[in-house]
C-alpha cells in the first residue's frame, strides 16, 4: 500500500510541474496526400505462356512460334498501357 502511495504522489507531482503548451495564433494546416489512382482491371491480368514444345517436327516448331509470338505481342502491348497509365495518361491504348 505504501509502493502506491509513493507513486501516486509521483505521479501527481510530476503533473503538476509541467508547463502547459504553448498557445500560438496559428493555425494548422492539413496538407492533402496524393494518392495514385487504381489501375484498369485489363492491366492486371496476366498473359498465358504457350506451353512448352512437346516434339521438334516442323509444324509444331512454327505453332510454337506463332504462339510465343502472340505471347509476346500481349506482354508488349501490356508494358505499353503500363507505362502510359504511369505517366496520367487514364485510356489504355491498343497498337
Amino acid at each position: 500500500m505504501k509502493t502506491i502511495t509513493i507513486v501516486l504522489a509521483l505521479m501527481l507531482t510530476a503533473c503538476a510541474s509541467t508547463t502547459p503548451p504553448l498557445v500560438t495564433n496559428s493555425t494548422a494546416h492539413t496538407v492533402e496526400i496524393p494518392t495514385m489512382p487504381l489501375p484498369p482491371a485489363e492491366l492486371l491480368t496476366v498473359p498465358v505462356k504457350p506451353k512448352h514444345l512437346q516434339n521438334g517436327s516442323v509444324a509444331a516448331l512454327l505453332n510454337h512460334a506463332i504462339e510465343m509470338g502472340a505471347y509476346l505481342g500481349e506482354l508488349e502491348n501490356q508494358n505499353a498501357a503500363w507505362r502510359a497509365w504511369a505517366n496520367g495518361e487514364r485510356e489504355t491504348h491498343e497498337p
